[in-house]
């Protein structure tokens, strides 16, 4: 009786009674927490909302690598962009450079040492170091503010800090699963409010009724950038997902992926961008081939029912079937002709001086050089005063050549043969083939959209594109541990 009776005392002094001094404290913070509310401007109260919710998490969720999880899946909600002065600073940017921070913090703070990293990431450094040499010429040989050159010549670059985090510390099979689940629920969403987006009847189709075309407007879900952008991320994330669709083990993630492909499809083909529907219907073609080599009719049967809902739907996308059909209308079609005049007007630049180009930092203008009305072909002056916000020309390839000269094209190179040295090796070695492929597949459709377009300096595309790269080298070169690379 007398332990029960012990017991029972001990609980009762285990309950924690706060002292006056904390309940003041409370208070005070209290006070102060509704005075920052009332009387900070209203660009700061996230931050002020946050703040107290973010220090209390931390003692719940020590491990970092969960906060970068959390941090990765919310790319994809980032679309807004700040102004701070001349600088436009968009969320997604801040999540990539905060989580590198953090790594770098936590692999500093706990002496822990670095992995060896493989060929692919010193390949992508060596890139960089090119896009340097670029960013350098320029400001020795052109009048570009300094702050104007380094951020576009940087704008490409900037999430491939993503490389070293996600090969560090999620190559084991948990966490890189953690990262994959998050990435497909991630796609999930934003086909799910794809739809709905274009079920509202609130999507402008302006531009698309200047071109000819009777659209009810273009999909973009949560991508900054609109429909273009929206489908270089289903062209990364498509495939994956169809592969993951094999890879996951749980019944409710298979639902997930499964789901994730069927709407990303549908998504693709709301964007009305024909590179996204050439090149995700090919990718996943591909998949299905590699995937049922052995039963090649259900990859066959698959793109037939696929075909024969689009045609069941001709009318609906006509934008996209002018590709196979209707060569005039595909020919006279008003961005094919913007893209005409615009890569003519490159070219000449280019050949002027192939070697040094025009340089970064400098500000993009239209000048009319056609009879055809509102064409329009994109020429290049010098910026003498900080611009917010950097575009791309149509076409990435053509961009690192004209802006960058030689310097940049072979930054570009080397990033290809990084993804090629990749995609062999996983091909081979890898270890997991189905996802490896799956990963490939969505690298190769964005990087054959980017001939054509430019898509990449969107911070929500270029975080996608970085991190997908990223996983795809996790499951080809497994990390080594720390004591065989003594």
């Amino acid at each position: 009786m007398n332990s029960v009776a012990d017991h029972c005392n001990y609980k009762e002094q285990a309950i924690f009674r706060p002292s006056t001094r904390t309940w003041v404290l409370v208070f005070l913070a209290t006070i102060a927490f509704f005075a920052a509310y009332l009387f900070l401007p209203a660009q700061l109260l996230p931050a002020v909302i946050a703040a107290p919710v973010l220090i209390v998490s931390l003692f719940y969720i020590s491990d970092p690598r969960a906060w970068g999880v959390l941090l990765l899946g919310l790319v994809a909600f980032s679309s807004k962009s700040f102004s701070f002065g001349p600088l436009q600073l968009s969320v997604a940017t801040v999540i990539v450079v905060g989580l590198f921070l953090l790594y770098l913090t936590v692999k500093v703070s706990s002496f822990s040492t670095f992995p060896r990293f493989p060929l692919p990431i010193y390949l992508i450094c060596a890139a960089y170091v090119f896009q340097l040499a670029s960013l350098f010429l320029s400001l020795y040989q052109h009048g570009n503010l300094v702050g104007n050159t380094i951020r576009e010549a940087n704008k490409i670059f900037i999430c491939a800090l993503l490389l070293p985090v996600v090969y560090d510390w999620y190559n084991d099979g948990k966490w890189r699963m953690r990262v994959l689940k998050t990435i497909s629920f991630a796609l999930l969403c934003m086909t799910i409010y794809g739809i709905v987006q274009y079920n509202s009847g609130q999507l402008s189709a302006l531009g698309d009724d200047a071109s000819g075309y009777n659209l009810s407007g273009r999909v973009y879900s949560s991508i900054e950038g609109g429909p273009n952008p929206y489908s270089g991320v289903l062209e990364l994330l498509v495939p994956a997902a169809l592969a993951l669709f094999f890879t996951f083990k749980e019944k409710k993630w298979k639902i997930i992926a499964m789901a994730g492909v069927i709407l990303g499809i549908q998504n693709v083909l709301l964007t009305f961008s024909r590179g996204g529907f050439l090149t995700v219907t090919l990718t996943l073609f591909v998949f299905l081939l590699h995937r049922y080599r052995h039963k090649v009719w259900i990859p066959i049967l698959s793109l037939t029912i696929f075909i024969g809902v689009i045609v069941a739907n001709a009318d609906e996308f006509k934008r996209q079937l002018t590709v196979f059909g209707d060569v005039n209308s595909f020919v006279m079609d008003s961005s094919i002709l913007h893209r005409y005049i615009s890569y003519k007007g490159y070219w000449n630049e280019i050949v002027k001086d192939p070697v040094n180009g025009v340089g970064w930092g400098g500000r993009e203008y239209f000048h009319s050089r056609s009879a055809l009305y509102s064409f329009w072909e994109v020429r290049h002056e010098d910026s003498i005063e900080k611009i917010e916000y950097f575009g791309g020309l149509n076409s990435l390839v053509i961009e690192m050549q004209l802006k960058g000269g030689i310097l940049s094209s072979i930054s570009l190179l080397l990033i290809l043969v990084a993804a090629v040295v990749t995609s062999v090796k996983a091909l081979k070695t890898g270890s997991d083939k189905n996802l490896g492929v799956g990963l490939i597949c969505g690298l190769a459709a964005f990087g054959a959209h980017q001939i054509f377009d430019n898509l990449i300096p969107w911070p929500q595309v270029g975080a996608y594109f970085w991190l997908v790269f990223a996983l795809l080298i996790s499951v080809t070169y497994p990390k080594q541990p720390v004591e065989l690379q003594q």
